[in-house]
């Protein structure tokens, strides 16, 4: 009986190759473990927002996309370290980059139908875009308020939503006045810095 040796693809071995190898590594096992457990960490605080009715929510068609992609990442990993150690096998090249593409596929699907159903369950919910209090960048999360009448222009918006924190903690009840008074008060803090 004979046993088969493990065929290793004949792969370039040079310092360029090797280092970019190590950077591949590096920023997928960054993007891995920060951006996958910040996506965690997002999802589940949103959905314990809309559980206890809280007075906003920031909703992100991303967060569950990117979990599915952790896979991705992790094959993406083991490529980069196979060819780092000179182990690149033909068929666990084969198996990665199936996996790869699998769970890319899978994110760009998951996207497209999470993006609908977060979007329709949080509006379902009673919650109401609001969009004094969102960001304009393709990642960020959109704020949701459970009144309309809470949300007003502030400037810079990041501000506003911490002061929601508080109340929300004190167990004060918001009145659309005291949101626009505190809107006002931040934005005229703001704009007297740069005068």
């Amino acid at each position: 009986m004979t046993t088969q040796k493990t065929q290793y693809v004949e792969v370039p071995t040079d310092l360029k190759t090797k280092l970019l190898a190590i950077s591949v590594v590096f920023s997928m096992l960054f993007l891995a473990i920060f951006g996958v457990s910040s996506s965690f960490y997002d999802l589940v605080d949103g959905f314990e927002r809309l559980n206890r009715g809280s007075y906003y929510v920031e909703v992100s068609t991303w967060d569950l996309p990117i979990l599915v992609s952790l896979p991705c990442l992790l094959s993406t990993i083991y490529i980069a370290l196979a060819l780092l150690f000179n182990r690149v096998t033909e068929k666990g090249r084969r198996v990665a980059l199936r996996i790869m593409i699998f769970f890319c596929i899978g994110f760009l699907i998951v996207r497209l139908f999470y993006g609908f159903w977060v979007i329709n369950y949080v509006e379902n919910k009673g919650y109401h875009f609001c969009w004094y209090y969102s960001n304009v960048s393709m990642m960020t999360p959109n704020v949701y308020m459970n009144q309309p009448d809470l949300c007003y222009p502030v400037n810079p918006k990041s501000d506003i939503l911490p002061w929601f924190d508080e109340q929300e903690a004190k167990g004060v009840v918001l009145t659309p006045d005291r949101v626009k008074a505190q809107a006002d008060k931040i934005s005229e803090a703001y704009e007297a810095q740069f005068r």
